[in-house]
């Protein structure tokens, strides 16, 4: 199958996207455990999963264009994401361009005008975010099944399909119809934090 193809179908069904984690999580942790060993394999890991965040971001926004092999392209953006890491970092591990030099030299797979990265939440959004967070804590607080099927859904990204099965729904389309009215359950109880 080719990246084309996998992107096309992680567009489709995001559970298509567990087959580019894995298939590309080693090469990344090598190549970014090659740029620095100031940092832990879970540092690394946390980069490499928001890596895999900015590449479903990316797909699903519709407008993606991949230029090289996914592969180059996960290894770009955890390259730029720890570079911008030993910066707000202040760590004296090695300049910049010394790190681009040694790997040149290692021939290792990356692009340097990839420069996607994670952006923080904005701080005029924040609210919003701790709303949602907090009537999520409010959702597993009252039981039932919606906490669990949003945290399926947004957090593990889970296909409708696997959460139906999963949660003992009918079919994919109960679990999607199940979805939107535990949506307006969490909208309604955000907005009643927001108003607090």
């Amino acid at each position: 199958m080719s990246d084309q193809e996998l992107i096309q179908l992680i567009r489709d069904d995001q559970d298509y996207l567990g087959v580019v984690y894995k298939n590309c999580k080693d090469y990344c942790m090598s190549f970014m455990r090659k740029m620095t060993n100031n940092y832990t394999n879970n540092d690394l890991s946390d980069i490499y999963q928001d890596a895999i965040i900015i590449l479903y971001e990316k797909i699903v926004a519709g407008n993606f264009e991949l230029t090289a092999t996914i592969q180059t392209y996960l290894n770009s953006v955890c390259r730029f994401q720890l570079l911008t890491k030993f910066k707000s970092d202040k760590k004296t591990i090695k300049q910049d361009d010394e790190i681009i030099f040694d790997l040149l030299n290692k021939n290792e797979q990356f692009d340097d005008t990839i420069t996607d990265i994670l952006e923080p939440i904005e701080n005029e959004k924040e609210n919003q975010f701790n709303a949602i967070e907090n009537a999520l804590k409010m959702m597993k607080d009252k039981g039932g099944k919606c906490y669990e099927l949003l945290t399926l859904f947004w957090y593990q990204r889970k296909s409708m399909k696997y959460i139906s099965e999963y949660l003992g729904y009918t079919n994919a389309a109960n679990a999607k119809a199940q979805k939107y009215k535990c949506q307006k359950r969490l909208e309604k109880f955000a907005f009643n934090y927001l108003n607090l």
